[in-house]
């Protein structure tokens, strides 16, 4: 059953409401006035004592009758005189001479007794709707004073604070209040989102992580996810060939689902990692010693487990070259476009694609990146798959394009969908390929936007904070970036 009171109720039980009062004032006042009348005597005539006086017979005699002495009466101890004889308020006794009809007709009516008004009936559920309404504005007030004002964290992360979308949190905060206010009334599904200017993501369920061999538990964890899914099609399957002495490993809760497998595909190692989340804050970019251009390289394995990713990738090693275009919590750092195709991430986690030419100037950069709401990019590529249609790259600055190398890429499947790929040298599968051979690799898994990322020893997946593939020579690289996906529920609710 509904609270909610359309605004005519409304505006009928103010006006009810109004007219009480008024008659209530009404009768109180007439009630005060006759009990005035009651106990004061009669005021004492003074007039007719100056009217008995005998006539003055000369002028100067008549100008001290006819002059009021207001001295003298105020001698004669006035407070005494006003307790003895209270003096009605000549104001009211005017306002209470021309009576209406009607008014005279409602004071000699008895007045019925408050609680017999029609207001009281709608008043339990008129008081409960905004009640509920107060709780959760009071609530508001309270996130906004907490939340909004800069002032924690670093520079960058209360500068990035301030540029965030007001509105959208607020939703989500308010959907998240009326969840927990009305979690036995109404079933209301609450968003989880990580802050942009935290460096550090909610930390993962470890009794959520897994491995197995058995495609059936795989199915049994896909199955779990169908809410988070919402009805799109993995590009894993069941049929699909393990290479030969792998395990798949997954993790899955109510905010990600990360299913991690290895293929042996003419004779490479490939490994791939898909991903769905439920809100784009969910892939994030983490730099070593969380600083840009710091002079410190971590391995991945230390910036995953640092920033608590479920599942990471390395990202362009933008310390190790100055070329490309490189934005970090909606800041422009690095402003080099006409050389690299540029991959920018959006807060809504899409993926979009500059093309060399496209950007020309820092304003260009600054607006493309306020108009589609970028929150961080790569510079590596090239670009790999694009719209559903494969890419084939003849030259390109970086990434020895016509060399076999071991490839790092990352591609968008779905909205929040993704997948990793990575190809390297592993026990008897010694292939690497070339640029447009990894197009060909991740293009036949279905994926319609895919961008190359660093490749060589950088090349790395990090599952649970170690390694999944196998970087080349056996051993990490040091870097300074990478690219990651964390679950968004908070750790004191993933451990209860």
């Amino acid at each position: 059953m509904s609270n909610r009171i359309s605004d005519a109720d409304i505006d009928a039980i103010l006006r009810e409401f109004s007219e009480q009062q008024e008659q209530e004032s009404r009768a109180a006042e007439s009630a005060a006035s006759r009990r005035r009348e009651r106990a004061a005597p009669a005021p004492p005539e003074r007039s007719p004592r100056r009217e008995s006086r005998p006539e003055p017979r000369s002028e100067r005699a008549k100008e001290r009758v006819s002059q009021p002495e207001p001295r003298r009466e105020t001698r004669r101890e006035p407070e005494r005189a006003r307790e003895r004889t209270p003096q009605p308020e000549p104001r009211r006794e005017t306002r209470r001479e021309p009576e209406r009809p009607k008014e005279r007709d409602a004071r000699s009516k008895p007045q019925p007794p408050r609680e017999a008004t029609p207001v009281r009936p709608s008043r339990p559920a008129f008081s409960f709707g905004y009640l509920i309404l107060i709780l959760l504005s009071i609530l508001a007030l309270v996130w906004a004073l907490v939340n909004v004002h800069p002032g924690t964290g670093t520079n960058t992360g209360s500068t990035t604070e301030n540029r965030l979308d007001l509105v959208g949190k607020l939703d989500v905060f308010m959907n998240n209040a009326a969840s927990d206010a009305l979690e036995n009334v109404a079933d209301i599904k609450k968003i989880y989102t990580i802050p942009e200017s935290d460096l550090v993501a909610p930390k993962p369920d470890q009794s959520k992580f897994g491995s197995t061999t058995d495609p059936a538990v795989v199915q049994a964890v896909v199955d779990s996810a169908s809410a988070l899914l919402e009805g799109q099609e993995l590009v894993w399957n069941p049929d699909i060939v393990l290479m030969e002495g792998s395990e798949i490993e997954y993790y899955c809760d109510e905010t990600i689902l990360v299913i991690a497998w290895k293929e042996a595909i003419n004779n490479s190692a490939c490994s791939f990692v898909e991903v769905k989340i439920a809100h784009g804050s969910q892939l994030r970019r983490a730099l070593s010693d969380n600083t840009y251009g710091s002079s410190v390289y971590m391995y991945p394995t230390q910036m995953a487990q640092n920033a608590n990713a479920v599942v990471a990738i390395n990202g362009d090693f933008y310390g190790h070259r100055s070329c490309g275009i490189t934005i970090y919590q909606r800041q422009l750092y690095r402003f080099n476009p006409r050389t690299l195709e540029s991959c920018f991430f959006t807060a809504s986690g899409d993926m979009i694609f500059t093309h060399v030419g496209e950007l020309n100037t820092e304003e260009e950069v600054k607006k493309f990146v306020q108009d589609n709401d970028i929150t961080f990019s790569v510079s590596f590529g090239p670009i790999l798959v694009e719209n559903g249609e494969k890419k084939t790259t003849n030259t390109y600055l970086v990434g020895e394009v016509d060399i076999h190398y071991s490839r790092a890429a990352i591609g968008q499947v779905d909205k929040l969908h993704y997948l990793l790929m990575s190809i390297n040298e592993e026990g008897v599968y010694k292939n690497r390929v070339t640029i447009n051979q990894a197009a060909d690799l991740i293009y036949a898994k279905g994926v319609p936007n895919a961008y190359a990322l660093d490749g060589g020893q950088t090349a790395t997946i990090v599952m649970n904070g170690e390694t999944f593939n196998r970087p080349d020579w056996g051993n990490e690289r040091i870097m300074t970036d990478i690219i990651y996906f964390a679950t968004a529920i908070p750790g004191e609710e993933a451990s209860s």
